[in-house]
Order: structure tokens, then sequence, then C-alpha cells
């Protein structure tokens, strides 16, 4: 089928609408409760795998993202990749059978470990220089967090109507997705001609060990920002700054200042060419800390924002950062997602060994360990930062 010609704008909103579901599992996050209710034979740690499994499993095929686009077009792994999102998410409406409900969850991180990197993957292939750099911060973080806030707030006013099974029906929304990148979104022509050399030539492009560097401390990055989902809360109430509501406010100050950052990510990139990524890091770190030390509730509201903003501005960066020392001819961007999901699983376990070595609770002491790695982390980057230029001498061998 052929791809209708399109405007430079349209294109533009077709490559940033991808993200929209790139963290859509947390449907199942706002309506646990109600699925732990549902199956009281299972132990909840198992029933929290419907919102844990996702995660999980999009790191196998965000894993070879590289090998899966010299296989397939990127519309074709787009397609794959929202159908089995779509699929994976609405069929759990109408199954009762808590094992076949993770199943279905595993397909949907399927979807997510294919469209996640690819939603960055396009952008580098359509645009360069100060406009692919806005568009991947706008996608990434802005687009990403409307996502995130629309399919939770959906999922739960559902799940409050109609009962939990209704909440799934929310997937059913990317269908328009879907449906608008297949007619209009054209196949990036600097994939087909890199598959072309690859080909003709039988070269194999290697990727900089800057790379594995980098998504090495994006596995630390999102393992240590486990510590404040995770107590932000436990603090707000354990020391009676404010309730339940609150304390969940607080977390959606900390997704604002992340949606925000997704607007300025260009500007600041261009201001901080080669700290922009440290500095979002130290950004996050100072935002813990301030949350950690706070004695109200306005200064945890404070550090949140503070620190969803340097998230804001981390995450994009990451991808950015990766896309600049990729050769032409590779994708490394799958092993971001990687990094981010290995970390995600990773910082329970993290701060679980930290709080035992020294003996302590959850609350404040996990939002200074917090603070005090993104701090270091910050600081190991800017040290090691280089021009991206730099970096990019790769070897190129049979």
């Amino acid at each position: 089928m052929a791809v209708k010609t399109i405007s430079r704008n349209f294109l533009k909103f077709l490559v940033v609408i991808l993200a929209f579901q790139d963290v859509a599992a947390g449907v199942a996050g706002s309506i646990m409760a109600d699925i732990i209710k549902a199956f009281p034979q299972y132990d909840p740690t198992i029933v929290m795998l419907v919102a844990t499994f996702p995660g999980l499993i999009q790191i196998f095929p965000a894993l070879f993202y590289g090998k899966l686009t010299k296989m397939f077009k990127k519309r074709t792994l787009l397609f794959i990749g929202l159908s089995l999102f779509i699929i994976g998410g609405v069929l759990p409406t109408f199954i009762d059978s808590l094992p076949l409900i993770i199943v279905m969850r595993g397909l949907l991180g399927l979807g997510v470990g294919i469209t996640m990197p690819l939603s960055v993957d396009v952008i580098t292939d359509f645009f360069e220089g100060r406009e692919r750099d806005f568009l991947i911060g706008f996608g990434t973080s802005t687009i990403a967090c409307i996502g995130a806030i629309f399919f939770q707030l959906v999922g739960g006013i559902l799940a409050d109507s109609f009962g939990w099974h209704y909440g799934f029906l929310t997937y059913l929304f990317p269908i328009w997705i879907l449906a608008v990148t297949i007619l209009y979104l054209p196949e990036p022509e600097r994939k087909q001609q890199a598959a072309a050399n690859d080909t003709k030539g039988r070269q194999k492009v290697k990727l900089p060990k800057a790379i594995y560097w980098v998504c090495l401390g994006q596995v630390i990055y999102s393992g240590l920002i486990f510590g404040y989902v995770t107590n932000i809360s436990v603090v707000i109430q354990a020391d009676k700054l404010g309730n339940a509501t609150e304390a969940g406010l607080a977390i959606s100050v900390f997704t604002f200042g992340t949606l925000i950052a997704g607007f300025l990510f260009g500007k600041i990139k261009h201001r901080l060419p080669n700290y922009y990524l440290p500095i979002a890091v130290l950004g996050t770190g100072l935002g813990m800390a301030i949350c950690y030390l706070s004695p109200s509730l306005l200064l945890i509201f404070v550090g949140s924002i503070i620190g969803g903003f340097g998230m804001g501005v981390g995450l994009p960066g990451v991808f950015t950062k990766v896309s600049e020392l990729t050769p032409v001819g590779a994708s490394a961007v799958g092993l971001v997602v990687v990094g981010q999901g290995l970390g995600g699983i990773l910082g329970p376990f993290g701060f679980q060994l930290v709080q035992t070595v020294f003996k302590q609770d959850i609350g404040r002491f996990p939002l200074a360990v917090s603070a005090v790695g993104l701090i270091v982390l910050a600081l190991i980057w800017a040290l090691n930062v280089r021009d991206p230029k730099r970096d990019l001498e790769v070897t190129v061998g049979q």
C-alpha cells in the first residue's frame, strides 16, 4: 500500500504520537487493589505481576531491536508492536484466569519493547539537530507523560464505574494511532539505504563502547528513581504531612515536572551540549535530597517538581546521547529501553539490600540513598563526558 505524501508538521505529529503508549502499562497499577481482591486465592505478589510483568518482558524485544530493524521494515515493526500492545492490553477485559491475564500482559510488554525504541528511532531517521532533540524530548517526556496520565485516569474511571475488567478497555485507544501511522507514516529512507549497504558490502557496524557505558548509567539511574516512587507516599503519611490523596498529588507533581521538561529539552541540550545529561541527573538527585530533608508538604512538592524536571531531561537525554554515538547503519536505542527496564526490576532489590546492610526501613532513608546515588552518578558522568563527535570513531569490519 502506497503511503500518502504528508507535510513536515504532520510528520512531526506522527513520530511523537508513537510515544503516547510508552508507559501505558500503568493502567494495572491504578486498579491493582481491585484485581488483588478479585483473586484472593493467589498471593498478592503473584497478582502484582499483572502490573510488573510487561516491564520485564519488554526487555527482550528491545534487546534485539537493532537486529529486528534489519529483518523488518520499521512500518512493519510498528504494526506488530502496536497490534501486540492493543491485543495484549484489551483481552484481559474478557478473561477471568489470572495466569492467562498475565500472559496477555506479556504480549503487551512485547509490544512496548518494540514501540518504545521505535518511537525514538523514527525521529532520528527523519530529523536532525535541534529539531530532532526537541522531538525526542517532547515525545519521550511530554507525550509519554500525557499518555501515562490518560491511561491511569481513564482506566481507573472505567474500573470504578463498571468493574476492574473494564479498566483494560483503555487499551483500545491506540487503535487510532495504529491506523493513522500505518496510513501516513513513510518508511524511513535512511533505514532502507543502510540495509542495502549492509547487504551489498556485507559489513558489520560495531557499536562504540561509550554506548554500553551510557546504558549502564541508565540502569543505575532508573533503579535509583525507584526510591522516590515507592517511598514518597510513605514519608508523607508516616510523618503526618498529608493523606493518601496528597501523597498521590506529590507523584502527579513529579510527573508534571517531567512533562514540562519535555518542552524545554531541545533548548537545554543546545545550551549545554556536553553536560545536559549529568546536569539532568544532578537535578533529579537534588529533588530527592529536598524531599528527604523536607519538614513540610510544600517542600516535598518543590523537591518533586525539581526531581521530575530532571528526569524529564534525563530520559530523552540518554536516548539522544546514544543516538549521537550510534554510527549510520546501526540502531542502539533498544539498549536504552533494556537499561530502563533492568533498572526498574533491579531497583527494589538494590534498595532492599542497602536497607538491610544499614538496618533501615522504608521512608526517608531510601530517598537519601536515591539522592546520594544520583549525585554521585551525575559527577561520574560529568567527569567522563566528551563531545559525541569524538566518540564516533568506530570500527567497521567484515
